[in-house]
């Protein structure tokens, strides 16, 4: 039987023993380089700092080039400086470039030292940057210094660590020897109580067989009846959600049925008056020969805006949120523009049902939406390409809603952009899409964008995650 604890003293022991390696006869250590630098002090070489001592400079020349960048008029960087402005991290290569940069362009190197906070600077790469008369000798020796300090520095901590290992050696060889004499004891005592445990564990081992055979008999017969169970604790489950939404789904559409109809109602008693009410007038116009006024004087138009101003909302709302675009659909004279599949897509009811399927649907909430917010001009826009009938340019489907199909040349991302562009500066704007070209796009134009989800939530469609919606 092997003794782990009495191993591991052998192996202290052998580590304690182990002499520590002397130095080849070729040594090419820092320390040994300082050496040779201390006893030949003058050099006729000319020193250059490496590029990685030189990086706090290179750095704050970019900042010089960036500041100047900035300015009104702006001062333009070196050509080769100008692509690395608006990096936010530099790697070896472009450290490489921008020095290249300073040893050949002089103006931008007085530039740097006029500009650059040099106290920011070390001293290796201040020296490198203003070489006054002396700096490379004088580079040359804050390196040696650099280096005799770091190897310094490395040999205390390695005695340090050396020492620290031999006193934990030391103690570990006490500690597994008193642990060796106590584990013998231990063993002995040990190996007289194993061989009568091992004549009892034999007869309780066939004991133990023969009781595990009828268990595996019936744990078999259990597992197979909760299986059932819980095959039929799902379905029943599945089966109660589906009820429970085909009745949420139908209480709501039975809402927005009563609404609707109602609403109907009210429309048309409100028309057919009105309507009465001109025939009447007009009727009383005629029989007294009434002649309509010269229409009157256009009159004088504020002066178009500079910009579009997005619709400022009230603290703490936002929005890209289903309140902050109901607060939106409330701004008179707001223009929303719809990326249409990008929207379809996101739409759980709308799953599995054809293009065509999809923007009928759609459309028709965009029109119950169109009647809550008549003030609002509702254009939904679809790719063109990805039509399933002849091309149509636009159609209308009420007063408030457009649905328009861009040419087949043409994606309805680029249609919706440049639709932008197309309403008067005056006329605020609201985009619907998730797609980030587009919301950057309606950004730049003025306008605010909302999150396909948001729309969704507001005519009682649910969205699906973005891994759902793209098939992940």
């Amino acid at each position: 039987m092997v003794d782990p604890i009495a191993n591991e003293a052998k192996n202290t022991a052998a580590t304690q023993n182990t002499d520590i390696p002397l130095a080849t006869d070729t040594d090419t250590s820092p320390e040994a380089n300082l050496e040779t630098s201390r006893s030949n002090p003058v050099s006729t070489d000319k020193y250059s700092p490496s590029t990685q001592q030189l990086k706090d400079v290179l750095r704050a020349s970019v900042e010089v080039a960036k500041a100047g960048a900035d300015e009104k008029p702006p001062i333009e960087p070196p050509v080769r400086l100008k692509k690395f402005v608006a990096f936010a991290k530099l790697n070896n290569r472009a450290f490489s470039q921008i020095r290249e940069v300073l040893d050949t362009d002089e103006d931008f190197r007085a530039r740097v030292v006029e500009e650059a906070d040099l106290d920011r600077l070390s001293p290796i790469s201040k020296l490198w940057l203003t070489q006054p008369d002396g700096w490379e000798d004088e580079c040359r020796q804050l390196a040696a210094s650099q280096a005799q300090d770091s190897a310094q520095a490395e040999a205390a901590q390695s005695q340090a660590a050396h020492e620290q290992k031999l006193a934990r050696q030391q103690a570990v060889k006490e500690r597994v020897e008193r642990q060796r004499d106590k584990a013998m004891q231990e063993r002995d005592d040990y190996l007289i109580k194993e061989l009568q445990a091992r004549n009892e564990a034999s007869q309780a081992v066939e004991e133990a067989a023969k009781l595990a055979d009828e268990l595996k008999v019936a744990l078999q017969a259990q597992q197979d009846t909760q299986a059932k169970l819980e095959r039929s604790q799902r379905s029943a489950e599945r089966n109660a959600e589906k009820l429970k939404k085909a009745k949420d789904e139908a209480k709501r559409l039975n809402k927005e049925l009563r609404d609707v109809r109602l609403a109907h109602k009210e429309t048309q008693a409100s028309l057919e008056a009105q309507l009465e009410a001109v025939e009447l007038q007009l009727a009383q116009a005629r029989e007294a020969g009434f002649k309509p006024p010269p229409p009157p004087e256009p009159a004088e138009l504020p002066d178009e805006p500079s910009e579009r101003i997005p619709v400022q909302l009230p603290k703490g709302l936002l929005a890209d949120t289903a309140a902050g675009l109901e607060y939106l659909l409330h701004t008179p004279h707001l223009v929303m523009l719809v990326d249409g599949y990008n929207v379809t897509y996101k739409a759980k009811e709308l799953e599995g049902l054809t293009a065509s399927e999809q923007r009928q649907r759609f459309c028709d909430k965009l029109d119950e939406l169109s009647a809550r917010f008549s003030q609002v001009e509702i254009v939904v826009w679809f790719d063109g390409q990805e039509t399933d009938y002849d091309y149509i340019s636009t159609t209308t489907r009420s007063l408030g809603v457009t649905v328009r199909f861009s040419t087949p040349d043409v994606e309805a991302d680029d249609a919706i952009i440049s639709g932008c562009a197309a309403y008067p500066l005056s006329r605020p704007l609201a985009v619907v899409s998730h797609d980030n070209r587009v919301r950057e796009g309606a950004r730049a134009h003025g306008a605010n964008v909302v999150q396909p989800s948001k729309l969704l939530m507001l005519i009682g469609y649910e969205a699906v995650s973005q891994s759902e919606a793209y098939g992940f």
